[in-house]
């Protein structure tokens, strides 16, 4: 649906980018006082993180994989003159009952690993593959071909295989879990990987159909061959990326952490909420380059935005000999609280009560505004 489409304004406030405006201010600065500021330090350093891992990786699968069914679009039974806090409530409510029943299992059933690090280690593999096979790779050979939900369990299939694999070739030296019973003792060391898994989820994102690039320049590829060649440059990127700022001597969270995970955060963000705001004017090619150019600057000032909100309390943190830095505390902030709100507000919620928002990928590259 184009903004020249939307005739009938449904929701409070501004249309289009406007609203998304007003979204974004507001869902930061609840995020910043309901989930940082007020509950405890331990909480959020410790226990919210591995957690989110979790519930990452249910909301993806729900909203993209699964097409948001039963309650929301695309696929679900949402339509103009429907309730959009019934679709949201439903939803959600969907999302958390997954996310904690995933959880139970790993916890008592399989693998039966104790809550905390290891989470997060095996929930950055896990979703970093349901990213790039459910966005760049359309979740092939099943979108289209199923009922939404078939294609959900389906991908999560391919998902946690894949991941579960990957996850027999790291190591956890370095870390409280080294030569333990769940070190898979194999060749990558884990937090190497995880760094270069967030710089991969950059990438793939700048190159997917539906966020910066707008898919340029595989544009002309149908699925496999666009999830191939995708994947291929994205990590080539990643891995260049990760491996010159380790050499420049960048300090590995800053470099993964704060510099990815904002990138991650800025193509969201710009590319969906914000419609590609001030790249727009362009087609094609140049729309790609304009629209990368302003993210890696959105990148950047968000970083400098994340060190002024969130220094007093890294500085508590550190106070308490916590392990983890103000760069990991952005990226908690980021891409644990700040996105999946922001994309569970769009997805399920419709952006209610403030008018509705533009599906990703909107306006498509070969329409200029």
């Amino acid at each position: 649906m184009g903004k020249q489409e939307q005739t009938e304004k449904i929701g409070i406030g501004p249309a289009y980018r406007w609203g998304a405006v007003i979204q974004f201010i507001a869902v930061v600065s609840l995020a910043l006082l309901l989930f940082v500021y007020l509950p405890s330090p331990e909480f959020f350093a410790l226990k919210y993180g591995p957690w989110a891992m979790v519930m990452l990786v249910v909301l993806v699968h729900l909203s993209v994989q699964g097409g948001s069914w039963p309650f929301a679009p695309p696929d679900g039974g949402w339509a103009p003159g429907k309730s959009r806090l019934l679709s949201g409530i439903g939803m959600t409510t969907i999302w958390m009952i997954l996310t904690f029943a995933l959880l139970f299992f790993m916890m008592y059933v399989y693998p039966k690993w104790p809550f905390g690090p290891l989470y997060v280690w095996f929930g950055t593999i896990a979703f970093w593959m349901t990213l790039f096979y459910g966005i760049n790779w359309d979740t092939w050979p099943f979108k289209g071909k199923m009922h939404s939900w078939a294609t959900m369990i389906a991908g999560y299939a391919v998902i946690v295989t894949f991941s579960s694999l990957i996850w027999n070739f790291v190591n956890l030296a370095g870390t409280p879990f080294a030569d333990s019973p769940y070190d898979p003792q194999g060749p990558v060391n884990v937090n190497w990987l995880s760094g270069f898994l967030l710089w991969g989820i950059a990438w793939f994102t700048v190159f997917s159909p539906a966020f910066t690039m707008q898919g340029w320049p595989f544009t002309k590829l149908g699925q496999p061959a666009m999830g191939i060649a995708q994947t291929i440059l994205a990590h080539v990127l990643g891995y260049v990326c990760w491996t010159s700022a380790l050499a420049a001597g960048l300090s590995p969270t800053f470099a993964s952490c704060a510099m990815a995970g904002s990138l991650v955060f800025a193509a969201y963000v710009h590319s969906w909420m914000f419609n590609l705001w001030g790249a727009t004017k362009f087609t094609g090619a140049t729309r790609a380059f304009v629209a990368l150019a302003l993210q890696i600057v959105l990148a950047g000032v968000w970083i400098l935005v994340a060190r002024f909100i969130l220094g007093p309390y890294a500085a508590t943190v550190a106070g308490m000999n916590l392990p983890t830095d103000i760069n990991v505390l952005t990226l908690l902030f980021t891409l644990d609280i700040c996105l999946p709100v922001l994309i569970a507000h769009n997805s399920f919620w419709l952006r209610a009560p403030l008018t509705l928002p533009m599906p990703p990928g909107v306006p498509p590259s070969d329409q200029a505004e």
